[in-house]
């Protein structure tokens, strides 16, 4: 979840942050000799000899900012007086995430409860050294009531921060918290799958009213995100096909529950756990020991025979090759009875149709020498990662889909060249569309905004690599996504949940691009 805008139709929507307020602590007072407002110093614990002297900060938002001055960025940069011109967000704390901050507080307009300062940031690039966290976000209180839904620290190690589960019931409703066995029974009332009796219902939200969506089976694409927004207990009744990121499970007397990372609670009854599992690997071309080299060839279809050619017979199929192998090519190429054929390093072709290949674009003209960038090329549904003129990461994504007769399904990813502006290590996605209707993902990993709502992050709920997909983003698997997730700027530091481009801290260059392959070629 960001605080930030959301995009227009077709991109991968950003939804928005979760602000919650924190006490600020006593202490004593004083004057800022800058005049930036009223300086608090706090009592710090004894925490022994050689220990720094801090105190612990709790973030209690589920997006918590870090500023790089102790006061808010401003909306038009160009308007603002000259003190507030260089404040920007730096990144972004998860809710329960712990960082070490200075005792001195200081108390102004712009945060009457006091802005933090981080002690030296482990894992922080250079120009970093000043970072700030408003308490109206965050408490010194380890046992403040707040943290007792914040989620568990995610896995920085796998190919996926948490577990996630999908949704298999339309109207299955996400509660605010832990529901009394009566509140289910009312409100989960005529739904196909739960604790409660599957019969009839006039309304199953125990209003009474005009029948609700989900038991009127209306078709998923004449639901609005609107119609799903929940009263009281119910936050939301979610379509089948949501994705849940989930936190812990929960046992009480109404049954078992998912608590999901936003501390939302939902039965276990209406939730199918995702198994992740690893189809493919990108190929790190600077590994050590690693021999593969550019041009490479993926397999992205089922049922693939590899193929040998004579002058006699032309184009052969041999034995079955499978989805998702990857191939040596050596660049060498043949068109047989108006089919392409790719020839790889064992001998065999590969037939054009039955896969992809890597054609990256040229290195942009201002590049330096050494520096990190990405091609991204549209037509192929190939990723390939450089620094300088040497590739050093190569693999295959799905881009937005696209229709050039109708606008409506019309989803493509848009060429050009950008920059990474924010990543996060999770954030939840989702939208309407005048097509699909609503969709939600909770908790997208990897994620590196390039074009605005556009971003490349890991993809765990399809398996379509090679192929177009998304309603806008360039999807990779998840194992591949975090991999780039760390290799790409921003630097992320240890411990923070998502890092904003800056000067002192910028964000890697992306180039999008269309080779010109058909429309009909890049579908199969």
């Amino acid at each position: 979840m960001l605080a930030l805008a959301s995009s227009a139709l077709g991109g991968c929507k950003r939804k928005p942050a979760d602000g919650t307020a924190a006490g600020a602590a006593d202490g004593a007072a004083g004057v800022d000799p800058d005049g930036g407002g009223e300086v608090v110093t706090l009592t710090v614990p004894d925490a022994g000899a050689g220990a720094a002297a801090g105190l612990t900060l709790y973030a209690l938002s589920l997006s918590t900012p870090v500023m790089n001055a102790p006061d808010l960025a401003p909306r038009d940069p160009s308007k603002a007086s000259d003190e507030r011109k260089g404040v920007t967000r730096l990144g972004s704390l998860r809710k329960g995430h712990t960082v070490a901050v200075k005792p001195e507080v200081v108390k102004n307009a712009s945060c009457p409860e006091g802005w933090y300062e981080l002690l030296p940031l482990p894992g922080a690039p250079p120009g970093m050294e000043h970072a700030f966290v408003c308490g109206k976000y965050a408490t010194l209180d380890a046992g403040d009531k707040l943290l007792k839904t914040a989620p568990h620290a995610p896995n920085m190690d796998g190919p996926l921060p948490y577990d996630y589960g999908l949704n298999l019931v339309n109207g299955a409703p996400i509660y605010r918290g832990r529901p009394l066995r009566s509140e289910r029974q009312e409100y989960e009332r005529g739904l196909a799958v739960g604790r409660a009796s599957p019969a009839a219902s006039t309304s199953g939200d125990g209003s009474g009213g005009e029948q609700a969506w989900y038991l009127a089976h209306k078709d998923r694409s004449q639901v609005s995100m609107g119609d799903l927004k929940g009263d009281g207990i119910i936050a939301m009744r979610m379509v089948k096909g949501f994705y849940l990121a989930l936190d812990k499970e929960i046992h009480g007397y109404a049954g078992v529950f998912w608590r999901t990372t936003d501390g939302m609670v939902v039965p276990k009854d209406f939730v199918l756990v995702h198994e992740p599992k690893v189809e493919f690997e990108g190929v790190w071309l600077d590994a050590p020991g690693e021999t593969r080299h550019l041009p490479l060839g993926w397999i992205t279809n089922p049922h693939v025979r590899k193929y040998s050619f004579d002058d006699e017979r032309g184009m052969r199929p041999h034995e079955h090759v499978s989805r998702f192998s990857i191939v040596q090519l050596t660049g060498q190429k043949r068109v047989f009875d108006h089919q392409s054929y790719w020839e790889t390093a064992e001998g065999w072709w590969m037939r054009e149709m039955d896969g992809t290949i890597t054609n990256p674009g040229p290195p942009p003209r201002d590049l330096a020498p050494g520096e990190r960038w990405i091609d991204v090329n549209l037509g192929r549904q190939s990723l390939v990662a450089f620094e300088g003129d040497k590739p050093v990461f190569a693999t295959i994504v799905s881009s937005g889909r696209h229709d050039d007769d109708d606008p409506a399904k019309d989803h493509r990813t848009h060429p050009g060249e950008f920059r990474i502006v924010d990543k996060y290590v999770s954030a939840t996605m989702d939208n309407d569309t005048a097509t699909d209707g609503p969709y939600s993902i909770e908790d997208v990993p990897w994620i590196m905004y390039f074009d605005g709502s556009t971003a490349l992050h890991g993809a765990f709920w399809h398996s379509r690599f090679g192929h177009e997909r998304s309603h806008g983003c360039v999807n990779m698997t998840p194992h591949d996504a975090r991999q780039l997730f760390g290799w790409v700027g921003p630097v992320l530091p240890d411990g923070w949940h998502g890092a904003h481009a800056t000067e002192v801290n910028p964000g890697t260059r992306v180039i999008v691009h269309d080779d010109g392959r058909s429309a009909a070629e890049s579908k199969r």
